[in-house]
């Protein structure tokens, strides 16, 4: 064995972007499962309407592109909504991560990126409810 192959030096980890973009899809995932835990069909107080309320909001933060079915002209079913917001908006995630891969070295950098974009976009998604709630009175 020669010594001019060991290094003691810090190794640089790249992020793989095939990785980096499944695993961005996992906040939008969880998100999706969370807001469909919870029943809006089910009669109850006002205690399940706000639960209702929230799930449907936390759906429209990680699927993003299902405003698109909330036009008068466009009926559909909740099962048409989530497939149609899972399969336009997870490749927008997937982009995202692949995006954020390029532009970080480690995994630690990526995932602080990954969590500052997610926080920033569902603060972002807030903050806009509560102008237009403001708005409408």
């Amino acid at each position: 064995m020669s010594s001019d192959r060991v290094s003691f030096a810090p190794r640089r980890t790249t992020v793989g972007r095939t990785t980096a973009g499944l695993m961005a899809m996992s906040y939008p995932i969880v998100m999706v499962v969370l807001a469909l835990a919870v029943g809006p069909r089910e009669a109850g107080d006002l205690q399940d309407i706000a639960s209702s309320f929230i799930a449907a909001l936390m759906l429209v933060i990680a699927l993003p592109t299902t405003w698109f079915l909330s036009f008068d002209f466009i009926e559909v079913s909740r099962t048409t909504v989530v497939i149609f917001g899972a399969v336009t908006s997870l490749p927008l995630w997937y982009v995202l991560g692949t995006a954020l891969a390029v532009r970080s070295e480690t995994w630690g950098s990526w995932l602080r990126r990954y969590a500052t974009v997610a926080l920033a976009w569902t603060l972002a998604n807030l903050a806009l409810l509560a102008i237009v709630a403001l708005l409408t009175g």
